[in-house]
């Protein structure tokens, strides 16, 4: 007898099953299913997103906002001291600065408003500065050139940064308009965007939407102004710093990864050029040729390598195809590459359009520096004396990789390096490429020696790595070290010819320097091997002595979704294991869901997805319609027929075994003279993907191919022939062409944006490529190869490695199973009818697949196979009805009925309580403090939106305040125009949609709707009424305060409720009475940021109500409650069928105003099985009721709830118990 744990492990999910094995039969000892919300966010179409995206973009606004607003403090202090504005107090500055009280004297307000009736605006003040000498003696004059400094700090322009590889070549919408402006300066005739602006004032054209360049337009605007004014050096560098300064980036490095090899050593940029000489080496080093003089493929000979180092070092080419270096070897025309099927002299083991990395920064400084380019920095260098030849490297490429202005890296090079203008331009130009290596310069440095000496990378890191393995005297012996080197070279070439060996490569070298060389194990763990990757440590016994799973956390795993979905996996099996279900001995089988692979992949996934659904929709149509063409019959097509169809239209509308044409009513319809069959039969291990699957003539599979593989048939000639002509080879060809740009793309992309576009079509290709390669090759298949049927049971993902290399810290068998495999039992076991979806309207569904998952062994396989060939048979009428050994007797009705009886954990994490802790450093090191502790700055952080985004205004109407919103024309619906707030507004905009339509006169890019033609003042926003918005959130207040107190204060619409207290006492008749007050999200975050210590916080709510009543429950979204009729003692003698029925979930909270007086708290809960989303589900009302109908969702009011809550009455644990507290 054994245990099995089988696990169904989702994106938001995680349903498992444990059951007993007898010899030939099952049995179900526990099951559950764990619902907690998955690791990203999604955006309002649905879309994934970071789950951090929306907090992190909005407060890099908030420091944007911060940072100017410290921007002008610092000029206004200038501008202060030297009586260029009016004049402001230290006190007043500092309070905008800490406190954001804006100064409101009325001189300071006046200086910056604008009249055009007296044309006092920013934009003449600039002009005059610019055009005439102003006489600084007197006040007015000082205040317009202050008001002109002024404002160039609050446009200052865009500033690009030299650290993007390849920014140059980019042409984004900035750049672009940067162009477009200088060349409208140009054609107008001016020096200066100043100029050019106030000619554009003055005409009435729209200035704001125009960007502009920092160096060229504003900082040249400034010099010019400073010039013209004869302003003296020291007040210049001063305006200088106050309106230009930029702080440099903080410092990332903190941030890169670590060494493979070296944890403690951060990884290598990808632009040093030692790594790129790393990754070429290791790229040719693996590289095998096979010449007419050769019996068997050999490495390349060192002066072949020589030969083609020349084809890496191309400025033009940082990524070209290997045909490249085929060519170099062996000559156009004479070569024969992976996958090619000529004759050809030269063969290589690479694909000829398979990429190759160059190494564009060596190339670009042998450009400049000539071949020996190194030995030339060296000669130029400086700083150079007493450093060796890798320190002056490092020294150099570092000015290029941390220098973000152009300017300042071109005065470097002329002072350190000796460059000439044109010179030191030309270095300033190199771009580097972006990301990061695997391993640190520092062990890249170490395996660089063996690399160059021809050794593969895999056999290189054993010797990179030798000097700290070896004792010190042999250390210190350079020909004992150099002999050692031998051995082991000649060791691996002995593991390589010897089939026959057990042990790893690692184990054999390991033995022979423990053994012969006498290294100890705290010295043998220093070994390089290329097979280090992060690993989870060994479980240890607790206090108690249990064996718990750790943390799952590990730098190779970076995915937030598989992150939580491991981290709800622990608590799960750490559960388990305490309550004594499993121990380390127990089998684990687990299934992990494709989604929870990286978002790129995840997107492409989903992308895939799209593009399947909407040829399934097309498909369906197009049945439809030929089919009545072809039988003036009208058919509704099933997902079985939309198959054929998808099949029929892969091999052209023949059969690919007899060469007949196939018609639309062949297939679809009664007694179809064509069918689905299995290329490779199940029989044999095929499975039931759809690469596995063609359209065949009924009776041909019935009496000839039967169980054989389409190589085993007498015609295979003709079949081969046939998918020829259908274009399969080509098609692949071109997909592979396809993936590898795409691929070359990616790596090339200068964006995040651009990157993320190829790799995600990238993925996509690769999913088309491998199911056309896998139809492919099942057709021309001769035989099974080794561990086929294997491969179609096993998941080999990414993070079912990850799984089981973090369940092997406590287990002793792990094995993951595929999503097609759990499939294809759940159809032979009879819980899903074949070629249907799996209904997901019930979570019960994961608790299901994993019983399922429990319950596949390595003879449930075999049983999978013989039931495979015993319904091929049976459909071919050679046999009866096939019959399945199930897991139990009654395995399928058990298990269909186990829902009844299901609790269903939903685990909802409380992020608003969570207190940032963040780690501090500076220049990417580790603040510690005096006894050299980590020092952590401990926030106030209020995780999830507070309020909606949009500001909504108040204004008074008929003696009531009703809210408004400013849209842009362009925002507009056709609903919104009777709302128009300005009735001389709706007018013009209502005449101009009579003129234009509406489309049109909503499109400013097309039409301009005019307030008043004559003085040139468009309409390009409008206030509408805002009639849903009733009780908006009061914000903060206004900067310049209304005599209107409606008008003082910013207005949001509340997006969510943070919880409801319940508050529940006896009036003076004797009657329970109950009252309420619900909780928002802005309350909360004002609550949770008074003080880290919870101890000195007021309540978040009070402990009793205006009446005296004391508090009951605080209900949360998230909070399970189980509802009875009467008395809480109901369900005391409930089943656990019963209590299925009444477990829900609170999943929204808010309030109703009656008759505008009577206030209630209304509830909306939803059932804990319920699966389908809440937009799906109809809302039914009312108190729950003993017998009622299921309600998916209900809602109801507070003085309706009659339930104990979760936390207050009950616990349900991870593992679906209820274990009731009094």
């Amino acid at each position: 007898m054994e245990k099995v744990l089988g696990v169904d492990l989702g994106t938001d999910s995680i349903g498992w099953a444990i059951v007993q094995r007898h010899d030939t039969r099952y049995e179900l000892l526990d099951r559950g299913v764990d619902i907690f919300q998955e690791g990203v966010a999604r955006g309002d179409t649905g879309q994934e997103q970071p789950a951090v995206q929306q907090r992190t973009a909005a407060r890099a606004l908030r420091r944007h906002y911060a940072r100017r607003r410290l921007r002008k403090i610092e000029l206004l202090k200038v501008l202060v001291r030297h009586e260029l504005c009016p004049p402001l107090t230290e006190e007043q500055l500092e309070e905008w600065k800490r406190r954001k009280v804006y100064p409101l004297t009325d001189e300071f307000l006046r200086w910056q408003r604008t009249d055009d009736r007296t044309d006092r605006n920013p934009y003449r003040d600039r002009y005059r500065a610019l055009t005439e000498t102003l006489d600084l003696a007197t006040q007015h004059d000082r205040y317009a050139l202050g008001r002109a400094f002024y404002h160039l700090a609050q446009r200052r322009g865009f500033r690009s940064n030299r650290k993007e590889a390849g920014a140059d070549r980019e042409e984004g919408k900035v750049k672009g308009a940067i162009r477009e402006l200088s060349a409208e300066i140009a054609d107008a005739g001016c020096a200066y965007a100043g100029i050019y602006f106030y000619e554009l004032y003055r005409r009435g054209e729209r200035i704001r939407t125009r960007y502009t360049s920092r160096t060229e337009h504003q900082l040249a605007e400034f010099e010019a102004i400073c010039a013209r004014q004869r302003l003296p050096d020291e007040l210049c560098g001063a305006l200088r710093r106050a309106i230009f300064f930029q702080r440099p980036l903080k410092s990332q490095k903190g941030l890169v990864g670590r060494c493979t090899f070296e944890k403690r050593k951060s990884r290598c940029a990808a632009s040093h050029p030692r790594f790129e000489e790393f990754r070429m080496r290791s790229y040719v080093n693996n590289i095998r040729i096979e010449t007419p003089a050769d019996p068997a493929p050999r490495p390349l000979y060192p002066e072949e390598i020589e030969a083609i180092v020349p084809l890496f070092q191309r400025k033009s080419r940082p990524h070209f195809d290997f045909e490249d270096i085929a060519k170099k070897l062996a000559g156009k025309g004479r070569y024969a590459c992976k996958g090619d099927r000529i004759e050809a002299p030269y063969r290589f083991n690479f694909a000829r359009k398979a990429t190759v990395s160059g190494s564009p920064v060596t190339a670009a400084l042998a450009g400049l520096f000539g071949d020996d380019w190194l030995r030339e920095l060296c000669r130029r260098y400086a700083l150079g004396a007493g450093k060796s030849e890798e320190r002056i490297l490092d020294d150099v490429w570092h000015a290029l990789f941390s220098f973000d202005d152009d300017e300042r890296l071109r005065a470097w090079a002329k002072e350190r390096l000796g460059l000439d203008d044109d010179e030191a331009a030309r270095f300033a130009a190199i771009r580097l490429p972006q990301g990061y290596a695997a391993l640190s310069l520092n062990a890249i440095r170490k395996i660089l020696p063996a690399l160059r000496a021809g050794y593969r990378y895999d056999d290189a890191v054993f010797i990179a790595n030798l000097k700290a393995v070896l004792p010190p005297a042999i250390r210190a012996d350079e020909a004992q070290r150099s002999a050692i080197e031998a051995d082991i070279a000649a060791l691996l070439d002995d593991y390589r010819s010897n089939p026959l060996n057990r042990a790893t490569k690692e184990e054999y070298i390991r033995d022979y320097l423990r053994d012969r060389i006498g290294s100890d194990e705290s010295r043998l763990r220093r070994l390089y091997h290329p097979s280090m990757i992060e690993t989870y440590p060994a479980a240890r016994p607790d206090a108690q002595g249990g064996i718990r799973l750790g943390s799952p956390r590990t730098p190779a795993v970076r995915n937030p979704m598989a992150m939580r979905a491991l981290h709800r996996l622990r608590a799960l099996v750490n559960a388990l294991l305490r309550d004594g279900k499993i121990d380390p001995r127990t089998k684990i089988r687990i299934e992990c869901a494709r989604e929870l692979n990286d978002a790129n992949r995840r997107k492409a996934l989903e992308s895939y997805q799209r593009q399947r659904e909407a040829e399934h929709r097309k498909y369906a149509d197009e049945i439809r319609a030929q089919f009545a063409e072809a039988t003036g019959r009208a058919v509704e097509p099933t997902q079985e027929d939309v198959l054929k169809y998808r099949l029929w239209e892969e091999q052209k509308h023949i059969c690919l075994y007899t060469g007949r044409q196939i018609g639309i009513a062949d297939f679809i319809g009664d007694a179809p003279r064509f069918d689905i069959e299995h290329t490779v039969p199940r029989s044999r291990g095929g499975d039931d993907a759809q690469e596995n699957k063609t359209l065949c003539e009924s009776r041909f599979n019935r009496e000839t191919k039967r169980a054989k593989l389409p190589a085993e048939l007498a015609d295979h000639a003709a079949i081969a022939a046939r998918i020829e002509a259908l274009g399969w080879p080509e098609r692949i060809e071109r997909l592979r062409t396809q993936l590898e740009f795409q691929y070359r793309k990616s790596r090339q992309a200068t964006t995040k944006q651009e990157k993320d576009a190829a790799i995600q079509r990238r993925h996509c290709l690769r999913m088309e490529l491998d199911y056309w390669q896998s139809k492919l090759e099942r057709f021309r298949m001769t035989e099974l190869p080794e561990g086929f049927t294997n491969r179609q049971g096993v998941d080999i993902g990414i993070i079912g490695k990850y799984a089981r290399a973090y369940l092997g810290t406590v287990f002793e068998r792990i094995y993951t199973v595929k999503g097609t495999t759990t499939a294809a039992f759940r159809r032979m076991w009879g819980l899903q009818q074949e070629r249907t979806p799996k209904a997901r309207t019930n979570h019960a569904h994961h608790c299901i697949d994993a019983i399922v998952i429990a319950c596949i062994g390595p003879r449930e396989y075999d049983l999978w196979a013989r039931y495979a060939g015993d319904t091929e048979r049976y459909e071919r009428g050679e046999a009866g009805r096939p019959r399945c050994e199930k897991p139990w007797p009654t395995f399928t009705e058990d298990v269909r009925t186990l829902t009844d009886e299901l609790l269903i954990a939903h685990h909802t994490a409380d992020n608003m309580v969570k207190q940032s802790r963040k780690r501090l450093y500076k220049h990417g090191k580790a603040l510690c403090d005096e006894a050299g502790n980590p020092r952590y700055a401990q926030g106030d952080t209020a995780r999830g939106a507070l309020h909606k985004q949009t500001f909504y205004g108040a204004i008074l109407r008929d003696d009531e305040v009703q809210y408004v919103v400013r849209k842009p024309l362009d925002q507009l619906q056709k609903d919104d125009v009777e709302k128009i707030v300005d009735e001389a507004v709706k007018q013009r905009v209502k005449e101009a949609i009579a003129e234009a339509g509406f489309k049109t006169a909503t499109d400013p890019a097309q039409y301009t709707v005019w307030m008043n033609r004559e003085k040139g003042i468009p309409i390009r926003k409008v206030r509408i009424f805002a009639t849903s918005v009733k009780r908006p959130l009061r914000l903060k207040e206004q900067r310049d305060a209304s005599v209107h107190p409606h008008k003082r204060h910013y207005y949001a619409v509340n997006d969510a409720n943070y919880c409801m207290a319940l508050y529940e006492g006896t009036n003076e008749r004797g009657r329970t009475e109950r009252s309420f007050e619900v909780v928002n999200r802005l309350e909360a975050a004002a609550f949770f940021k008074a003080s880290a210590d919870r101890a000195s916080r007021p309540d978040l709510v009070p402990c009793r109500d205006a009446k005296g009543y004391p508090l009951k429950y605080i209900l949360k979204p998230g909070t399970m409650v189980l509802f009875y009729e009467k008395t809480p003692e109901e369900l005391g003698e409930c089943t656990p069928a019963e209590l299925a029925k009444r477990l829900y979930k609170v999943t929204g909270i808010s309030t109703s105003l009656i008759e505008q007086k009577y206030a209630y708290g209304v509830l909306t809960l939803k059932h804990h099985q319920e699966a389908r989303p809440s937009g799906e589900l109809k809302i039914k009302k009312g108190s729950w009721k003993i017998g009622e109908e299921y309600r998916p969702l209900i809602g109801m009011n507070h003085t309706q709830l009659n339930a104990c809550v979760e936390g207050y009455d009950f616990e349900l644990t991870v593992t679906g118990k209820i274990r009731f507290k009094h």
